[in-house]
């Protein structure tokens, strides 16, 4: 974490003025790209009432308690990917939810489009073209759970819930998936 986003989080924790206007103007484009990827992977689509949703519910989980989703950022990632990890299991409790209701149809899970996370910077772009081709040759469900857990952030109850497997089952599953894409990539990845 740098040293301003630190200080942004210390001044959002205690009420500053205009704190929470920076964060949203700094962050918000995060929580956005991050709900419209789940939506994407998970729907197919990007409905702006569900997308607003869940970006208004992932701001109120932010400073319910004061801010206290904030205060516990430990900085063992960077504060967009803890956001964006956030946003993530609030858009797939959101989905359930909404399917619990009979309002939304899921597509099928094997079927969701392939979409990269950003490249981080300093990344090596042919390393990352080397994994997308490597995810490509994945069957569906390990290139679905390998997605699910390290691109949207989503957590073990999540994903056993979408794939309709106990919790149990997904650490075993995501080990195999990805020593399926070690394999794939050779030995010097």
């Amino acid at each position: 974490m740098t040293p301003v986003e630190s200080g942004l989080l210390e001044r959002c924790a205690r009420g500053a003025s205009g704190a929470w206007e920076e964060f949203l103007a700094r962050f918000r484009g995060v929580l956005e790209e991050s709900a419209r990827r789940t939506l994407l992977r998970v729907i197919g689509s990007v409905p702006e009432d569900d997308l607003e949703a869940i970006v208004e519910a992932t701001l109120l989980g932010l400073i319910r308690d004061e801010y206290a989703a904030l205060r516990s950022f430990s900085g063992r990632s960077s504060l967009s990917g803890y956001l964006q990890a956030i946003t993530t299991k609030i858009a797939l409790n959101h989905l359930r939810s909404e399917r619990r209701k009979g309002w939304l149809r899921f597509r099928p899970l094997d079927s969701v489009p392939e979409t990269p996370a950003r490249a981080t910077t300093g990344e090596d772009p042919e390393r990352l073209r080397a994994l997308l081709r490597a995810m490509e040759k994945l069957v569906p469900r390990d290139r679905l759970i390998l997605k699910l857990f390290h691109m949207d952030g989503a957590g073990y109850r999540e994903i056993a819930a979408l794939l309709g497997v106990s919790v149990n089952a997904v650490s075993p599953a995501l080990i195999r998936a990805r020593d399926r894409l070690r394999a794939l990539l050779g030995p010097e990845r």
